[in-house]
Protein backbone atom coordinates (compact mmCIF):
# COMPACT_ATOMS: atom_id res chain seq x y z
CA UNK A 1 0.00 0.00 0.00
CA UNK A 2 1.36 3.60 -1.00
CA UNK A 3 1.98 5.39 2.00
CA UNK A 4 0.88 8.91 3.13
CA UNK A 5 3.59 11.62 3.72
CA UNK A 6 3.59 13.50 6.85
CA UNK A 7 2.64 16.70 5.61
CA UNK A 8 -0.64 15.67 4.43
CA UNK A 9 -1.85 14.06 7.23
CA UNK A 10 -1.24 16.95 9.28
CA UNK A 11 -3.24 18.93 6.16
CA UNK A 12 -5.95 16.34 7.13
CA UNK A 13 -6.23 16.71 10.35
CA UNK A 14 -5.93 20.94 10.61
CA UNK A 15 -8.97 20.68 8.00
CA UNK A 16 -11.24 17.90 10.26
CA UNK A 17 -10.40 20.37 13.44
CA UNK A 18 -11.33 23.51 11.53
CA UNK A 19 -15.09 21.66 11.04
CA UNK A 20 -15.29 20.83 14.37
CA UNK A 21 -15.00 24.23 15.64
CA UNK A 22 -17.24 25.90 13.14
CA UNK A 23 -20.12 23.35 14.04
CA UNK A 24 -19.83 24.05 17.63
CA UNK A 25 -19.93 27.47 17.21
CA UNK A 26 -22.78 27.45 15.05
CA UNK A 27 -25.03 25.04 17.50
CA UNK A 28 -28.22 26.99 18.69
CA UNK A 29 -28.09 27.38 22.40
CA UNK A 30 -30.47 25.27 24.37
CA UNK A 31 -33.78 26.48 25.29
CA UNK A 32 -35.18 26.26 28.01
CA UNK A 33 -39.10 25.53 27.20
CA UNK A 34 -42.10 26.63 29.60
CA UNK A 35 -44.69 23.57 30.61
CA UNK A 36 -47.07 23.62 28.34
CA UNK A 37 -50.84 25.62 29.98
CA UNK A 38 -53.79 23.29 28.79
CA UNK A 39 -57.05 24.91 28.98
CA UNK A 40 -59.33 24.52 31.88
CA UNK A 41 -62.54 22.39 31.63
CA UNK A 42 -64.80 25.53 31.38
CA UNK A 43 -63.10 27.19 28.18
CA UNK A 44 -62.72 23.70 27.16
CA UNK A 45 -66.45 23.64 26.93
CA UNK A 46 -66.71 27.01 25.94
CA UNK A 47 -64.33 26.02 22.59
CA UNK A 48 -66.75 23.18 22.08
CA UNK A 49 -69.82 25.48 22.24
CA UNK A 50 -68.32 27.65 20.05
CA UNK A 51 -67.64 25.05 17.39
CA UNK A 52 -71.24 23.24 18.10
CA UNK A 53 -72.86 26.87 16.86
CA UNK A 54 -71.03 27.54 13.67
CA UNK A 55 -71.93 23.86 12.86
CA UNK A 56 -76.06 24.60 13.39
CA UNK A 57 -75.52 27.99 12.37
CA UNK A 58 -74.41 26.42 8.88
CA UNK A 59 -77.08 23.75 8.88
CA UNK A 60 -79.73 26.40 9.72
CA UNK A 61 -78.39 28.86 6.59
CA UNK A 62 -78.37 25.25 4.44
CA UNK A 63 -81.55 24.94 5.54
CA UNK A 64 -82.79 28.41 4.54
CA UNK A 65 -81.53 28.17 1.13
CA UNK A 66 -82.55 24.45 0.58
CA UNK A 67 -86.25 25.99 1.46
CA UNK A 68 -85.81 29.26 -0.56
CA UNK A 69 -85.39 27.18 -3.78
CA UNK A 70 -88.48 24.65 -2.50
CA UNK A 71 -90.88 27.82 -2.33
CA UNK A 72 -90.44 28.37 -6.32
CA UNK A 73 -92.64 25.47 -6.82
CA UNK A 74 -95.55 26.66 -4.20
CA UNK A 75 -98.38 28.68 -3.98
CA UNK A 76 -100.17 30.68 -1.12
CA UNK A 77 -104.02 29.63 -1.32
CA UNK A 78 -104.78 33.51 0.68
CA UNK A 79 -108.37 33.01 1.04
CA UNK A 80 -107.88 28.98 2.49
CA UNK A 81 -104.54 30.39 4.67
CA UNK A 82 -102.60 27.12 3.03
CA UNK A 83 -100.21 26.41 0.94
CA UNK A 84 -100.03 24.26 -2.83
CA UNK A 85 -97.69 22.52 -4.57
CA UNK A 86 -97.06 23.03 -8.53
CA UNK A 87 -97.66 19.02 -9.06
CA UNK A 88 -97.35 18.67 -13.15
CA UNK A 89 -96.52 20.23 -16.34
CA UNK A 90 -100.19 20.70 -17.24
CA UNK A 91 -100.40 23.61 -14.24
CA UNK A 92 -102.30 20.82 -11.75
CA UNK A 93 -101.52 22.01 -7.71
CA UNK A 94 -101.81 20.10 -4.99
CA UNK A 95 -103.41 21.21 -1.34
CA UNK A 96 -104.23 19.69 1.58
CA UNK A 97 -108.17 19.35 0.92
CA UNK A 98 -110.10 21.36 4.35
CA UNK A 99 -113.52 21.28 5.47
CA UNK A 100 -114.31 24.66 4.29
CA UNK A 101 -115.58 24.80 -0.07
CA UNK A 102 -112.50 25.79 -2.11
CA UNK A 103 -114.17 28.38 -4.26
CA UNK A 104 -114.57 27.36 -7.31
CA UNK A 105 -112.30 29.61 -9.06
CA UNK A 106 -109.49 31.90 -7.52
CA UNK A 107 -106.59 33.87 -7.51
CA UNK A 108 -103.36 33.24 -6.11
CA UNK A 109 -99.75 35.04 -6.16
CA UNK A 110 -96.71 33.02 -6.60
CA UNK A 111 -93.42 33.09 -4.84
CA UNK A 112 -92.14 35.66 -7.40
CA UNK A 113 -95.27 37.73 -7.02
CA UNK A 114 -97.28 36.83 -10.13
CA UNK A 115 -100.54 36.62 -9.87
CA UNK A 116 -102.46 33.03 -11.39
CA UNK A 117 -106.38 31.98 -11.76
CA UNK A 118 -106.83 28.38 -10.85
CA UNK A 119 -110.16 26.30 -10.94
CA UNK A 120 -111.13 23.92 -8.24
CA UNK A 121 -112.38 20.56 -9.35
CA UNK A 122 -114.89 18.84 -7.20
CA UNK A 123 -113.02 16.82 -3.96
CA UNK A 124 -114.85 13.68 -2.57
CA UNK A 125 -114.93 14.75 1.32
CA UNK A 126 -112.90 12.88 3.40
CA UNK A 127 -110.02 12.97 0.32
CA UNK A 128 -106.63 14.10 2.24
CA UNK A 129 -105.91 15.80 -1.41
CA UNK A 130 -107.82 18.76 -2.97
CA UNK A 131 -106.76 19.50 -6.77
CA UNK A 132 -106.83 22.82 -8.58
CA UNK A 133 -106.06 23.58 -12.13
CA UNK A 134 -104.30 26.45 -13.56
CA UNK A 135 -106.56 28.40 -16.41
CA UNK A 136 -103.38 29.61 -17.86
CA UNK A 137 -99.60 29.20 -17.97
CA UNK A 138 -97.60 29.27 -15.14
CA UNK A 139 -94.11 30.87 -14.83
CA UNK A 140 -93.08 28.16 -12.70
CA UNK A 141 -91.52 24.63 -12.94
CA UNK A 142 -93.64 21.73 -11.14
CA UNK A 143 -91.83 19.80 -7.70
CA UNK A 144 -89.44 16.84 -9.01
CA UNK A 145 -91.18 14.28 -7.06
CA UNK A 146 -89.18 10.76 -9.04
CA UNK A 147 -89.39 7.98 -6.20
CA UNK A 148 -86.15 7.66 -4.91
CA UNK A 149 -84.72 5.34 -1.94
CA UNK A 150 -84.18 7.55 1.84
CA UNK A 151 -81.74 6.67 3.98
CA UNK A 152 -82.88 6.52 7.64
CA UNK A 153 -82.06 9.34 9.32
CA UNK A 154 -81.47 11.93 6.65
CA UNK A 155 -82.37 15.09 6.80
CA UNK A 156 -85.40 16.30 4.83
CA UNK A 157 -87.00 19.89 5.01
CA UNK A 158 -90.72 21.65 5.76
CA UNK A 159 -90.97 24.22 3.31
CA UNK A 160 -94.50 26.58 3.34
CA UNK A 161 -95.42 30.13 2.73
CA UNK A 162 -97.28 32.56 5.33
CA UNK A 163 -98.19 34.80 2.67
CA UNK A 164 -97.35 35.46 -1.21
CA UNK A 165 -93.51 36.08 -0.33
CA UNK A 166 -93.20 34.62 3.01
CA UNK A 167 -92.06 31.12 3.37
CA UNK A 168 -91.25 29.12 6.53
CA UNK A 169 -89.70 26.07 7.15
CA UNK A 170 -88.95 23.24 9.47
CA UNK A 171 -85.97 20.56 8.89
CA UNK A 172 -86.68 16.96 10.50
CA UNK A 173 -84.73 13.46 10.05
CA UNK A 174 -86.62 10.80 8.17
CA UNK A 175 -87.24 8.11 10.20
CA UNK A 176 -89.15 5.93 7.28
CA UNK A 177 -92.66 5.65 6.13
CA UNK A 178 -95.70 3.50 6.91
CA UNK A 179 -98.93 2.95 5.76
CA UNK A 180 -101.97 4.46 7.25
CA UNK A 181 -105.87 4.56 6.14
CA UNK A 182 -106.88 8.41 5.31
CA UNK A 183 -110.73 8.68 4.62
CA UNK A 184 -111.02 5.16 4.22
CA UNK A 185 -108.45 4.98 1.64
CA UNK A 186 -104.74 3.53 2.05
CA UNK A 187 -101.94 5.33 1.51
CA UNK A 188 -98.34 5.93 2.85
CA UNK A 189 -97.29 8.40 5.19
CA UNK A 190 -93.97 9.84 5.83
CA UNK A 191 -92.66 9.44 9.48
CA UNK A 192 -90.46 12.39 10.30
CA UNK A 193 -89.05 13.85 13.67
CA UNK A 194 -90.65 17.03 13.49
CA UNK A 195 -95.10 16.51 13.46
CA UNK A 196 -97.27 18.50 10.85
CA UNK A 197 -99.14 21.17 12.19
CA UNK A 198 -102.08 22.84 10.93
CA UNK A 199 -100.44 25.81 9.31
CA UNK A 200 -98.22 23.52 7.30
CA UNK A 201 -101.76 22.18 5.56
CA UNK A 202 -100.46 21.77 1.99
CA UNK A 203 -96.35 22.46 2.74
CA UNK A 204 -94.03 19.82 0.34
CA UNK A 205 -91.66 18.72 2.18
CA UNK A 206 -88.40 18.19 0.16
CA UNK A 207 -84.48 16.36 0.49
CA UNK A 208 -81.82 18.75 0.29
CA UNK A 209 -81.54 18.31 -3.44
CA UNK A 210 -84.33 19.99 -3.81
CA UNK A 211 -86.62 16.65 -4.81
CA UNK A 212 -90.17 16.73 -3.49
CA UNK A 213 -90.74 13.72 -0.93
CA UNK A 214 -93.77 14.24 0.42
CA UNK A 215 -97.15 16.53 0.73
CA UNK A 216 -98.51 17.66 3.99
CA UNK A 217 -102.18 17.25 3.91
CA UNK A 218 -105.47 17.01 6.53
CA UNK A 219 -105.46 12.90 7.04
CA UNK A 220 -108.47 11.75 9.91
CA UNK A 221 -108.29 14.79 11.96
CA UNK A 222 -104.59 15.14 12.06
CA UNK A 223 -101.86 16.74 9.74
CA UNK A 224 -99.45 13.82 7.45
CA UNK A 225 -96.56 14.38 5.12
CA UNK A 226 -97.73 11.83 2.06
CA UNK A 227 -95.94 10.24 -0.38
CA UNK A 228 -96.10 11.27 -3.70
CA UNK A 229 -97.29 7.93 -4.81
CA UNK A 230 -100.07 7.92 -2.88
CA UNK A 231 -101.01 11.54 -4.05
CA UNK A 232 -101.18 10.75 -7.57
CA UNK A 233 -103.35 7.46 -6.48
CA UNK A 234 -105.45 9.71 -4.41
CA UNK A 235 -105.88 12.19 -7.58
CA UNK A 236 -106.70 9.37 -9.90
CA UNK A 237 -109.41 8.12 -7.49
CA UNK A 238 -111.06 11.67 -7.34
CA UNK A 239 -111.41 11.32 -10.97
CA UNK A 240 -113.06 7.97 -11.21
CA UNK A 241 -116.75 7.79 -11.31
CA UNK A 242 -117.17 7.09 -7.77
CA UNK A 243 -115.30 9.95 -6.71
CA UNK A 244 -116.71 12.31 -8.43
CA UNK A 245 -120.12 11.47 -7.57
CA UNK A 246 -118.99 11.63 -4.23
CA UNK A 247 -116.90 15.19 -4.42
CA UNK A 248 -120.09 17.11 -6.64
CA UNK A 249 -123.12 15.42 -5.04
CA UNK A 250 -122.05 13.89 -1.67
CA UNK A 251 -123.29 10.83 -2.79
CA UNK A 252 -121.57 7.40 -2.67
CA UNK A 253 -123.85 4.26 -4.19
CA UNK A 254 -123.22 0.58 -4.42
CA UNK A 255 -124.29 -2.52 -5.52
CA UNK A 256 -126.17 -5.04 -2.74
CA UNK A 257 -124.30 -7.68 -1.06
CA UNK A 258 -126.12 -10.82 -0.42
CA UNK A 259 -126.90 -10.12 3.15
CA UNK A 260 -128.40 -7.12 1.89
CA UNK A 261 -130.30 -8.14 -1.01
CA UNK A 262 -132.21 -11.07 1.65
CA UNK A 263 -132.42 -7.96 3.77
CA UNK A 264 -134.47 -5.60 0.91
CA UNK A 265 -135.50 -8.70 -0.85
CA UNK A 266 -134.09 -7.36 -4.23
CA UNK A 267 -132.22 -8.86 -6.51
CA UNK A 268 -130.27 -5.99 -8.37
CA UNK A 269 -130.81 -2.73 -6.94
CA UNK A 270 -128.39 0.72 -6.03
CA UNK A 271 -127.80 1.48 -2.47
CA UNK A 272 -127.16 4.96 -1.37
CA UNK A 273 -124.36 3.74 1.47
CA UNK A 274 -123.15 8.07 2.15
CA UNK A 275 -124.64 10.84 2.14
CA UNK A 276 -123.35 14.13 2.88
CA UNK A 277 -124.99 17.09 4.39
CA UNK A 278 -124.47 20.89 2.42
CA UNK A 279 -124.00 18.95 -0.89
CA UNK A 280 -126.61 18.27 -3.64
CA UNK A 281 -127.58 15.07 -2.58
CA UNK A 282 -129.16 15.86 0.64
CA UNK A 283 -130.47 19.23 -0.47
CA UNK A 284 -132.38 16.82 -2.26
CA UNK A 285 -133.35 14.47 0.43
CA UNK A 286 -131.47 11.82 -0.55
CA UNK A 287 -130.62 9.46 2.60
CA UNK A 288 -128.38 6.66 3.17
CA UNK A 289 -130.27 3.09 2.88
CA UNK A 290 -132.24 4.60 -0.04
CA UNK A 291 -132.40 2.01 -2.57
CA UNK A 292 -132.22 4.08 -6.53
CA UNK A 293 -134.68 2.66 -8.54
CA UNK A 294 -134.32 5.02 -11.76
CA UNK A 295 -132.98 7.74 -13.22
CA UNK A 296 -134.41 10.20 -15.53
CA UNK A 297 -136.98 7.71 -16.32
CA UNK A 298 -134.44 4.71 -17.22
CA UNK A 299 -134.00 1.80 -14.77
CA UNK A 300 -130.97 1.72 -12.41
CA UNK A 301 -129.72 -2.02 -11.56
CA UNK A 302 -125.55 -1.17 -11.01
CA UNK A 303 -123.89 2.04 -10.22
CA UNK A 304 -122.66 2.35 -14.03
CA UNK A 305 -126.07 2.98 -14.80
CA UNK A 306 -125.46 6.60 -12.98
CA UNK A 307 -122.77 7.93 -14.81
CA UNK A 308 -124.53 10.42 -16.59
CA UNK A 309 -124.48 12.23 -13.44
CA UNK A 310 -121.10 13.18 -14.02
CA UNK A 311 -120.93 14.16 -17.61
CA UNK A 312 -120.28 17.74 -18.60
CA UNK A 313 -123.38 17.98 -20.05
CA UNK A 314 -125.51 16.50 -17.20
CA UNK A 315 -128.71 18.50 -16.55
CA UNK A 316 -129.11 21.46 -13.56
CA UNK A 317 -132.27 19.48 -12.56
CA UNK A 318 -131.97 15.44 -12.53
CA UNK A 319 -134.85 13.19 -11.80
CA UNK A 320 -134.10 10.01 -9.18
CA UNK A 321 -136.71 7.38 -8.11
CA UNK A 322 -136.07 5.71 -4.65
CA UNK A 323 -137.34 3.07 -2.59
CA UNK A 324 -137.68 4.12 0.91
CA UNK A 325 -139.81 2.51 3.68
CA UNK A 326 -141.92 0.32 1.23
CA UNK A 327 -142.76 3.13 -1.18
CA UNK A 328 -141.35 4.96 -4.10
CA UNK A 329 -140.06 8.39 -3.95
CA UNK A 330 -139.43 11.08 -6.61
CA UNK A 331 -136.21 13.40 -5.84
CA UNK A 332 -134.77 15.81 -8.09
CA UNK A 333 -131.11 16.04 -7.57
CA UNK A 334 -129.61 19.74 -8.74
CA UNK A 335 -126.45 19.23 -10.60
CA UNK A 336 -124.65 21.97 -9.06
CA UNK A 337 -123.52 22.42 -5.65
CA UNK A 338 -124.85 24.97 -3.18
CA UNK A 339 -121.52 26.78 -1.70
CA UNK A 340 -123.71 28.42 1.07
CA UNK A 341 -125.19 25.83 1.92
CA UNK A 342 -121.92 23.58 1.78
CA UNK A 343 -119.84 25.83 3.81
CA UNK A 344 -119.71 25.08 7.16
CA UNK A 345 -118.81 28.92 8.30
CA UNK A 346 -119.64 32.06 7.30
CA UNK A 347 -116.18 33.35 6.60
CA UNK A 348 -116.97 37.11 5.89
CA UNK A 349 -119.00 37.43 9.22
CA UNK A 350 -116.86 35.02 11.01
CA UNK A 351 -119.90 33.76 12.98
CA UNK A 352 -119.91 29.99 12.90
CA UNK A 353 -122.97 28.45 13.54
CA UNK A 354 -123.49 24.30 14.67
CA UNK A 355 -125.78 22.47 12.62
CA UNK A 356 -128.67 20.49 14.86
CA UNK A 357 -127.98 17.42 15.33
CA UNK A 358 -130.79 14.53 15.19
CA UNK A 359 -130.36 11.12 16.63
CA UNK A 360 -128.90 9.81 19.82
CA UNK A 361 -125.25 9.50 20.57
CA UNK A 362 -123.37 6.45 20.83
CA UNK A 363 -121.45 6.45 24.19
CA UNK A 364 -119.44 3.16 23.31
CA UNK A 365 -118.84 0.32 21.26
CA UNK A 366 -117.83 -2.65 22.17
CA UNK A 367 -114.51 -4.57 20.49
CA UNK A 368 -115.61 -7.93 18.22
CA UNK A 369 -119.02 -6.44 17.92
CA UNK A 370 -121.52 -5.96 14.85
CA UNK A 371 -121.24 -2.33 15.11
CA UNK A 372 -117.38 -2.43 15.72
CA UNK A 373 -116.93 -3.99 12.11
CA UNK A 374 -118.96 -1.94 10.36
CA UNK A 375 -116.63 0.92 11.81
CA UNK A 376 -118.63 2.23 14.73
CA UNK A 377 -117.25 4.45 17.26
CA UNK A 378 -118.09 6.56 20.68
CA UNK A 379 -119.65 10.02 19.95
CA UNK A 380 -121.29 9.03 16.64
CA UNK A 381 -125.31 9.25 16.22
CA UNK A 382 -127.46 7.12 15.74
CA UNK A 383 -130.27 8.28 13.52
CA UNK A 384 -132.72 5.52 11.81
CA UNK A 385 -133.16 1.61 12.48
CA UNK A 386 -135.04 -0.01 9.63
CA UNK A 387 -136.86 3.19 8.72
CA UNK A 388 -137.49 4.64 12.31
CA UNK A 389 -136.24 7.46 13.49
CA UNK A 390 -133.79 7.75 16.47
CA UNK A 391 -134.60 10.08 19.54
CA UNK A 392 -133.84 8.42 22.62
CA UNK A 393 -131.61 5.73 24.21
CA UNK A 394 -134.87 4.08 25.58
CA UNK A 395 -136.18 3.77 21.93
CA UNK A 396 -132.76 2.47 20.48
CA UNK A 397 -132.45 -0.40 23.17
CA UNK A 398 -136.26 -0.94 22.10
CA UNK A 399 -135.94 -1.61 18.73
CA UNK A 400 -132.88 -2.98 18.49
CA UNK A 401 -133.70 -5.54 20.97
CA UNK A 402 -137.26 -6.42 19.68
CA UNK A 403 -137.43 -9.96 17.89
CA UNK A 404 -136.44 -9.28 14.17
CA UNK A 405 -135.56 -11.51 11.29
CA UNK A 406 -131.97 -12.94 11.15
CA UNK A 407 -131.45 -10.77 8.28
CA UNK A 408 -130.46 -8.06 10.63
CA UNK A 409 -131.04 -4.21 10.62
CA UNK A 410 -130.38 -1.43 8.68
CA UNK A 411 -128.67 1.90 10.38
CA UNK A 412 -128.39 5.39 9.84
CA UNK A 413 -125.28 6.80 11.62
CA UNK A 414 -124.05 10.09 11.58
CA UNK A 415 -120.14 11.56 11.98
CA UNK A 416 -120.09 15.23 11.32
CA UNK A 417 -121.51 15.96 8.15
CA UNK A 418 -121.56 12.27 6.86
CA UNK A 419 -124.67 10.50 7.37
CA UNK A 420 -124.11 6.77 6.15
CA UNK A 421 -126.41 3.27 6.71
CA UNK A 422 -125.09 -0.35 6.98
CA UNK A 423 -126.96 -3.55 7.62
CA UNK A 424 -125.98 -4.38 11.24
CA UNK A 425 -126.44 -8.32 11.12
Amino acid sequence: MESRSPAYIAVLAVIAGSILMVGSLMKPASIDADPAVLPTQAESARLQRMAQRRSIESMAQYFAETASGAATHLVYLEGLGQTAVLWDTEGTLITSNTAALVPEELEVLGARGATYRLRATPTPPESPVASLQAQEALEMSPAMHLPVTREYGEWLVLTWLRGPVENAFAPGLYLGFRAITCGGRPVQEVSLSVTPSEDMAGAGLFDLDGRLIGVVTKCDGRYAALLPESIDETIQWNKSFMGRLLGQYGLLIASLTDEEKQYFDREEAVLIREIWRGLSAATAGLRPGDLILSFDGRPVTKPEDLQPLVLPAARHLLEIVVRRGGRNITVVLPAQVDPVAAAPEARQSGLIVADELGGFPVQAVLAGSAAARLGMRSGDRLLVVDGAQVSSAVQARRILSSDKAEEGRFIVVQRGRKQWGALLN
